[in-house]
């Protein structure tokens, strides 16, 4: 009961199918990626599971992000049906685990972002302001960033395109 407590409804009758395991996808781009947890639905499609401990119960960006190379990494290596859907399931510092769904990238996204990286790394384009200061404060670009930053609602705004 404790273990499938914060467990959604379609994951209750599942069964584990991969737990930490990690894949390599071939594509464009050599995708490779560790599952945390991988559930069978119906003797058929996978839904992903990935476990998460912070103290802001709420998923992020960079989980939709992870789970979806992932999926992507999953697909290209086993050929198996993965939702497009997964959970991230929080675990706060006083126990609880929240289960939330979030929808997943398409592997044309997923590989756009890869594309991206790699400019980045390349030199060919300027990475982007994040929409939180803290998460630019933390990455290896910050110095080399020439964007501005936008405050308020704007923020959201660029961040999605």
């Amino acid at each position: 009961r404790g273990e499938k407590a914060w467990m959604p409804l379609e994951l209750r009758r599942a069964t584990l199918a991969y737990a930490e395991k990690l894949f390599r996808g071939v594509g464009p781009v050599a995708l490779t990626a560790k599952v945390d947890r991988a559930y069978r639905v119906e003797g058929k499609t996978l839904i992903l599971v990935e476990l998460k401990t912070r103290r802001s119960n709420r998923p992020y960006h960079s989980d939709v992000i992870e789970l979806s190379a992932q999926r992507v990494a999953l697909m290209r290596q086993t050929g198996d049906e993965v939702a497009l859907h997964g959970y991230v399931v929080v675990r706060t510092e006083d126990g609880n685990r929240t289960a939330h769904r979030v929808s997943l990238l398409s592997p044309a996204e997923v590989d756009a972002l890869i594309d991206r990286r790699a400019a980045i790394l390349d030199g060919s384009i300027q990475p982007r302001l994040a929409c939180a200061s803290k998460l630019c404060n933390q990455c290896g670009f910050e110095k080399k960033c020439t964007s501005r930053r936008v405050e308020g609602n704007q923020a959201y705004k660029r961040w999605t395109t």
